[in-house]
């Protein structure tokens, strides 16, 4: 087959790669070898002819080149177009054959006349007429020379890919505006300057950044890969002006493009391919098989599945070896598609039918149909057992519709019910923060002008006092000594009526100094004050006077949610309503907290308010044993963490008193009773240590703005009764009572924090230095003992050692040194004085001993001759 058509010989070569061009040199050179047909093999003839060639060639090639001064003038520019050498064969074999066609009509014309003239002059009408057909004639050779040049222009564009047309094309067009100016220079004879050469270098290296820049110089070496290299005939440096005038055109081409398609599918029918070939063998094994079909009447053929992709034997069986070497020597898949006793059915001769074949096929159709028997039951069973599920889950959901029904409905009210309570409470805490703020303001206010008066009537005494005792005239204004003189009386009225109310009580012991002047000094301010609280608690009393009791009363609310835990107590517990629930409840908690102040004398403790008493025993019913790991059972520890302690640090920040030892017994009282009681109240816990923390700063602060102690010499001290001395032992005792409210925090401010603040703040830097400054005596005693008195005895416990705690060595000095001018001061007096004077040192060693100081007790015990007793 392949020999009846004779292939055109072309000794094509690729055109080599220029490594140093751009990028779109490369495109090119793609684009014009996915165009090119099948590469034929070459021979080592042509391999050596196309490495003559491409010497040749890349001797020959000439460039376009913009000469610089100083170069040769006589050089001009050369454009090089390529052309395909398939298409100038043609072009010259249609151009010599344009020319024979021409030659002929003349040449037949010249012999026709001279035949003519030689035969008869007098034809005049033949000749015509033979003049008439050579006219025609050469009309046909135009025709025909025009159909040729039109297949010559087809053939061109059908080889448009072959040339360099393209490439030369877009490099003139590339060149732009500046070529052509430069060009024009050039044409003219002026020599372009520098900044012109410039210009043009600039243009053509922003040109090869593009994508559409081809180079125009060719490369002088090939690259090792010029394989790759565009297809060339062997005359390709051929520069006839007949091929040079006659361009190629690269316009794009559909039907040429078709026909080149159609040419290379051709060359490879023509070459052949495996498929081709196994194509060939298959239609072969066909034939054979339809003529042996054909002369052997009894042979039944296999399917064309059995013809090997491999072997190309035709594979068949007789009709005797049809069914016992079915299963042995077909392969798998031609057994599957033969169809059971279709070779029974075909047979004539029953002598051909074996009883073994019929067994063996009879066994394979029971094998097979007792497989799907099987298969079939398998699936009836599972089908039954799905089925009998499906009823049983059936009657349990058409027995479980109701309660899911009632379910369903239950929830659905509960969500509307919780959606209507928490679109209530929005609207509500707004207003309940706002009397809150008005609270907090209206207890700020007050605490701070107590402090203030107390604070004023300090520095009043003081300037009264140092007055009188320096004889020093001082001027001040008239409305300033009214006003001092008006705070004077009103302290003096707080003192008596403090005085009188002791009396009614029967206090003994007292010193003045230690009552607390937190009383209102103005009958106006306290009415004042009353009426503003009593408008806050209206208003918080009328705040809900719009809402039903189910969602303003804290009862409503907690009895929906106990509805839902015992009826629905997994998705009660599924929810962690029960951390939920403090968060729910704050309004109405905070709500009557509203007034609460723990350091009022009649306030309500808050266990005893009715929030508290209904919240005690939520989520549990009566006679059940109470759950720990519940979350109800944390709704109120969680409350007291959340909402009562942030409460109390805003007390202790702004209205706690530190002085005042009414105040300071109740706040202590309560932090205590909520550490021992609710287990969420501990060191760990963050509010308790901002709590703990607000405490030890409003300590801080007291120690700086509100303690005072006088320094007045002894003389003025010995008048007891005498201004200045009520006014030093008055803050002597008011520094010993904030010692002891500061001291009552032992039990939950750490030690080396109280000691700092107590010992250091307070009794060296105030105490110590007011007891040296004063007369030694049974008072000074006095002072002594209710200092040490003060200490927490768990301090010394755990003492090694005959030392006391380092800050109350001042302490254990002024002991000592008082016993000593004890005794000298005694020894001369009468028996009773002195034996007076001997009871008081061992009073001093016994509080030496108290405090862990052995070592100046067993001092003052040698030097005075008695034994220390016991404590």
């Amino acid at each position: 087959m392949a020999s009846m058509f004779k292939k055109p010989k072309r000794n094509f070569r690729r055109k080599g790669l220029n490594l140093d061009s751009d990028n779109e040199n490369e495109a090119v050179q793609a684009m014009d070898t996915q165009e090119l047909p099948p590469m034929l093999p070459k021979t080592e003839n042509d391999k050596g002819k196309d490495e003559k060639k491409s010497k040749g060639s890349s001797r020959n090639k000439t460039v376009v080149s913009f000469e610089l001064e100083g170069e040769d003038e006589e050089e001009t520019e050369v454009f090089k177009v390529k052309k395909s050498s398939h298409s100038r064969r043609i072009a010259k074999q249609m151009k010599k054959e344009r020319r024979d066609k021409g030659k002929d009509p003349l040449n037949n014309g010249n012999g026709n006349g001279k035949e003519k003239e030689g035969a008869s002059d007098s034809d005049d009408g033949e000749a015509q007429g033979k003049r008439d057909h050579a006219y025609r004639k050469q009309r046909k050779n135009e025709e025909d020379e025009a159909r040729a040049e039109d297949k010559l222009r087809k053939l061109r564009e059908e080889f448009r890919t072959l040339n360099g047309e393209d490439a030369e094309e877009a490099e003139d067009s590339d060149d732009g505006d500046g070529q052509k100016t430069f060009k024009a220079m050039l044409a003219r004879g002026e020599i372009p300057d520098a900044k012109t050469i410039h210009f043009i270098r600039k243009q053509r290296q922003m040109a090869r950044e593009t994508d559409n820049f081809i180079p125009i110089n060719e490369p002088e070496e090939k690259s090792s890969k010029s394989s790759t290299a565009r297809l060339v005939r062997d005359d390709d440096n051929d520069k006839s002006e007949d091929e040079e005038d006659q361009r190629v055109d690269f316009s794009v081409n559909n039907a040429a493009r078709e026909r080149q398609q159609l040419r290379d599918n051709f060359l490879a029918a023509e070459q052949g391919s495996d498929e081709d070939s196994d194509q060939e063998r298959e239609w072969e094994n066909q034939q054979i098989r339809k003529a042996v079909s054909l002369q052997i009447p009894g042979v039944e053929l296999l399917p064309s599945t059995t013809v090997s992709d491999n072997n190309s034997n035709v594979s068949f069986y007789s009709s005797t070896q049809t069914t016992a070497a079915a299963g042995a020597e077909l392969p798998a898949s031609s057994s599957d598609e033969l169809k059971p006793f279709s070779a029974l059915s075909k047979f004539q001769n029953a002598s051909e039918i074996t009883i073994e074949s019929v067994r063996k096929r009879l066994q394979e159709r029971l094998s097979i149909m007792d497989t799907v028997y099987r298969t079939h039951k398998l699936e009836l069973e599972r089908t039954l057992s799905d089925s009998a599920d499906t009823r049983d889950s059936i009657e349990n959901c058409q027995q479980s519709a109701p309660q899911l029904e009632d379910r369903f409905q239950f929830f659905q009210e509960l969500r509307g019910y919780v959606r209507d309570l928490i679109e209530c409470l929005n609207e509500k805490v707004p207003l309940l923060t706002d009397l809150e703020q008005r609270v907090e303001n209206l207890l700020k206010s007050r605490a701070s002008r107590l402090i203030q008066r107390r604070q004023q009537d300090v520095q009043d005494q003081c300037r009264d006092y140092m007055t009188n005792a320096s004889s020093v005239k001082m001027d001040v204004e008239a409305g300033e000594e009214l006003a001092r003189q008006r705070r004077a009386a009103e302290r003096e009225a707080r003192r008596s009526r403090r005085r009188r109310a002791r009396e009614g009580k029967n206090m003994v012991g007292h010193h003045d100094g230690l009552s607390s002047d937190d009383e209102e000094s103005s009958q106006s301010l306290a009415l004042k004050f009353n009426s503003e609280m009593e408008e806050i608690v209206r208003s918080r009393d009328t705040m809900f006077d719009d809402v039903v009791d189910e969602f303003s009363l804290i009862e409503h609310v907690k009895k929906q949610f106990e509805d839902w835990k015992f009826t629905y107590g997994d998705t009660y517990r599924e929810a962690y309503i029960g951390l939920c629930m403090p968060k729910l409840l704050n309004p109405f908690v905070r709500k009557e907290l509203l007034a609460w102040n723990p350091f009022a004398e009649n306030c309500v403790d808050f266990e005893d308010m009715s929030w508290f008493t209904i919240l005690l025993f939520m989520g549990s019913k009566e006679g059940d044993e109470m759950d720990r790991g519940d979350d109800d059972v944390r709704i109120l520890p969680s409350i007291v963490e959340k909402i009562i302690l942030p409460k109390m640090t805003f007390l202790v920040q702004n209205v706690w008193d530190p002085i005042s030892t009414a105040q300071s017994t109740r706040l202590v009282s309560l932090t205590l009773k909520l550490t021992n009681q609710y287990p969420t109240i501990h060191a760990k816990n963050k509010n308790f240590r901002v709590y703990l923390e607000a405490v030890v700063a409003r300590l801080s602060k007291t120690l700086d703005d509100d303690v005072f102690m006088p320094m007045y010499p002894l003389s003025v001290l010995d008048n007891r009764s005498s201004g200045p001395a009520v006014f030093f032992h008055r803050q002597s005792w008011t520094c010993i009572k904030l010692l002891g409210n500061i001291l009552s925090w032992h039990q939950l401010i750490s030690a080396p924090t109280l000691q700092r603040l107590a010992l250091s703040g307070l009794l060296n830097r105030y105490i110590v230095v007011g007891l040296v400054s004063s007369h030694i005596n049974r008072e000074a005693l006095h002072k002594c003992q209710a200092i040490i008195s003060t200490f927490p005895k768990e301090w010394f416990s755990n003492l090694e050692g005959d030392s006391t705690v380092p800050q109350l060595e001042n302490l254990c000095r002024y002991l000592v040194s008082a016993a000593k001018t004890l005794h000298k001061a005694t020894a001369l007096e009468k028996d009773c004085d002195r034996l007076e004077g001997r009871e008081l040192v061992k009073q001093m060693s016994k509080h030496l001993v108290n405090i862990h100081a052995m070592d100046h007790a067993m001092s003052l015990a040698t030097e005075f001759s008695f034994k220390i007793g016991q404590v």
